[in-house]
């Protein structure tokens, strides 16, 4: 006898799913990421032992891998590198010094040469040969094309 409906418009499946299809796919389908994967992978070893016989050989200053920059390649305080800088470019500007004691060179503060230069000038010194210098009222000056390049027309 067959069982009555509890509403008319109410329906259902007879069957299940096909256990055996569902596994199948599955199966079909994990089979041929396998297949895939292996196919990709030698190709890819193709391509890499392609590429090492092709390639031209290392550059003798890539050989080595990679090779640091010297020291210092961190700079931790920037405000202490910069007072001490500077601590030690006023030393050199404002303390005595000897720059060579052989030859009797010695370094004097910046101010102290600069009063020096005011009173005694600049020493002259001799210009040397190759120096051509031409009298104000000559006019013109060479500039090493005369006679190379047409003048511009007015």
């Amino acid at each position: 006898m067959k069982p009555e409906a509890v509403h008319p418009s109410i329906r259902f499946e007879s069957t299940d799913v096909n256990a055996k299809a569902v596994v199948m796919t599955g199966v079909a389908i994990i089979v041929t990421v396998i297949v895939f994967s292996a196919i990709i992978f030698g190709y890819f070893s193709f391509l890499l032992g392609r590429r090492e016989r092709l390639s031209p050989p290392v550059l003798p200053m890539n050989a080595r891998g990679v090779v640091l920059p010297p020291e210092p390649r961190l700079q931790p305080s920037p405000r202490n590198d910069l007072r001490e800088l500077r601590i030690a470019e006023n030393d050199a500007l404002q303390k005595y010094g000897w720059i060579d004691k052989s030859h009797g060179r010695l370094a004097i503060p910046i101010d102290r040469a600069m009063q020096l230069i005011a009173q005694r000038g600049i020493p002259p010194q001799t210009a040397p040969d190759s120096l051509k210098l031409y009298e104000p009222h000559a006019g013109t000056r060479q500039t090493g094309f005369e006679g190379k390049v047409e003048p511009e027309p007015r």
